[in-house]
């Protein structure tokens, strides 16, 4: 298969980005999910270079606005410029991969917030059109703790950070595929099910692991050494720790957890270059 042909698939499945290609671009996704972290490099290349653009713009618009109509205040306007630019940071990369994985992460909530049910009535409300209290709360809190380390995050970095944080994404998303398992099927109806075909390719495939791996290190170790090594061991982390969630609330791990894995891995990524940086 060809790589542009590979590349396009892998772009049209985890970005809104607009690529000509059919319904096969589902299979291919699945097959080369190892390649995930190349998709994520891109993403956060595309969402650093929009934060440095906007941070130094509105850095710039504010400070001639503190100078000319309030006198002294141009660290209180760099804050406002900043707190914008990471706020429209944030909507950029949720616009660039279209809200999919933000939908993922309110389907989990949604089944977390039901305690005593059975597996089936999990999956059942997880995918009602209404949408629970947890699934809002769930992803207003990783909305909200995303943009507040992009916001603490220094602007000379921040290219090299979004680029690290979302390869590490993209690792979660590949562990979680790489050691869970799928949900029994006697739980999911063909439509709710989209996870089966990416634990299909993946799964205790360690050399396919080991090149997904070797990609988000050599890129987050080149951009930020050991904070990025640090990175991408959370991203794994996390990986880990959404199989678990998948077991308890799905029976598995399906679309909805590798969507919410994105998202959380994001976070927990970003906060850790904030941290060690």
């Amino acid at each position: 298969m060809k790589a542009l042909t590979v590349f396009r698939g892998l772009l049209a499945f985890l970005t809104a980005i607009p690529v000509k290609m059919d319904e096969s671009f589902l299979k291919i996704s699945a097959r080369f999910m190892f390649l995930f972290p190349i998709i994520g490099i891109l993403i956060g290349f595309l969402a650093g270079v929009y934060s440095f653009l906007a941070s130094n713009v509105l850095f710039l618009l504010f400070n001639s606005l503190s100078t000319i109509l309030f006198s002294g205040s141009q660290f209180l306007f760099s804050l406002f410029a900043k707190g914008f630019a990471s706020i429209m940071t944030l909507a950029f990369i949720l616009i660039l991969i279209g809200l999919q994985h933000t939908d993922g992460l309110v389907d989990v909530g949604n089944a977390l917030g039901i305690r005593h049910a059975s597996l089936e009535d999990k999956v059942e409300i997880a995918h009602e059109w209404t949408v629970t209290r947890t699934g809002v709360l769930l992803a207003i809190m990783v909305s909200f703790l995303t943009f507040l380390h992009i916001f603490l995050m220094e602007t000379d970095i921040i290219i090299q950070s979004l680029i690290v944080a979302e390869t590490s994404a993209k690792l979660a998303m590949v562990t979680c595929g790489w050691q869970g398992s799928s949900p029994s099927p006697r739980f999911y109806e063909d439509k709710y099910e989209k996870g089966r075909d990416f634990i299909d390719h993946i799964r205790k495939k360690h050399s396919l692991y080991a090149i997904s791996l070797a990609i988000s290190l050599v890129v987050s170790i080149t951009l930020l050494g050991l904070s990025g090594l640090l990175a991408v061991v959370a991203g794994i982390v996390v990986g880990g720790f959404m199989i678990i969630v998948g077991k308890r609330v799905f029976g598995g791990v399906n679309g909805d957890i590798f969507g919410a894995t994105n998202e959380v891995a994001r976070m927990v990524a970003l906060f850790v270059l904030v941290l060690v940086i």
